[in-house]
């Protein structure tokens, strides 16, 4: 059926037919893999589900070590025939950032005994349809074991996968974790501080999550924090007795690196931090952050993520 457009000019609405994606897919990937066997980098090309089964079923990725599928419209089909692929079973890297998984299809995937990606050491799965209730499992999943890299980061999840993340066998191999953008309280940050999980970290994300000067406390005091050497923690609500925390704590003495931009505290905690005595490793310190050294906060579809407000302070 022909759409008129203006006067009598007729176009041909042409949607291309799976045969003619299979070819386009195999030459994009054939070309890549002829530079670097082992990586394979499929970013914003608007790949949907049907995409992603003609990619699952192509043998030359047998190679590949590393899949690169952010800002797609991969959804949970599409997921699931990734993860259930033969010929991507040697997968160490998968990018999955800015799609369309759900709960559904990540609890489907972690039930599932079909699974043949198990060895993954990073996995990235940023800012898409998940919550608690499918993180929660991910980090208990044995499916996940290798896991060395975690990045749940702007989904929406919050205390129960902190407590999740404390349970004594909670992906062993962990050493970088990013959850930013959630919803992680006091409430939460506690027992994520008490479990094992942590003495492993080098690099933590808590950036935009709800931690207030309780939370930086028990961060400041965290006995098991002696191998973190990266801390986020702007966009929350700690004020100046969090940042003096901070700044005097002797058990994040090995951090080299801390960024605490855009919370709530004033010259009297930022001092307290700039100047201290305890954190003398630091090599990287931002006290003040804005959109322009930082632009992927700006979030115009949920704005009160940017930095929750207290609400304690509602109505003033």
């Amino acid at each position: 059926m022909g759409i008129t457009s203006g006067g009598d000019s007729e176009y041909e609405a042409s949607t291309p037919s799976r045969e003619e994606k299979t070819v386009k897919i195999q030459e994009e990937i054939k070309n890549q893999l002829a530079n670097n066997p082992t990586g394979l980098t499929l970013s914003g090309k608007y790949y949907d589900d049907e995409d992603a089964e003609i990619i699952a079923g192509l043998d030359v990725l047998q190679t590949v070590r590393a899949l690169d599928l952010k800002d797609n419209q991969i959804s949970d089909r599409g997921l699931k025939l990734l993860m259930e692929s033969p010929r991507l079973s040697g997968l160490e890297e998968l990018y999955l950032d800015v799609n369309f998984i759900s709960d559904e299809g990540l609890l489907a995937i972690l039930q599932s005994e079909a699974v043949t990606v198990k060895s993954l050491k990073k996995l990235s799965m940023q800012d898409n349809r998940l919550t608690d209730a499918s993180i929660k499992e991910l980090v208990r999943s044995p499916h996940f074991n290798c896991l060395e890299y975690l990045d749940a980061g702007w989904n929406e999840i919050g205390n129960d996968t902190a407590k999740a993340l404390a349970e004594a066998d909670a992906l062993p191999a962990l050493k970088f974790l990013e959850l930013e953008r959630g919803y992680i309280e006091k409430e939460g940050i506690e027992p994520f501080l008490q479990g094992s999980l942590v003495e492993r970290l080098e690099e933590l994300n808590l950036s935009a999550n709800k931690l207030n000067d309780d939370a930086a406390l028990l961060i400041a005091e965290a006995p098991k924090l002696g191998n973190l050497k990266v801390l986020r923690l702007s966009q929350n609500l700690i004020g100046d007795p969090g940042a003096k925390a901070i700044g005097t704590s002797t058990t994040l003495k090995g951090l080299t690196h801390l960024y605490m931009g855009r919370n709530m505290f004033g010259p009297e905690g930022a001092k307290a931090v700039h100047e201290t005595s305890t954190l003398a490793n630091l090599k990287t310190l931002f006290l003040q952050e804005g959109v322009e050294i930082t632009p992927g906060i700006v979030n115009y579809s949920r704005p009160e993520l940017l930095r929750p407000e207290d609400p304690s302070l509602a109505g003033e």
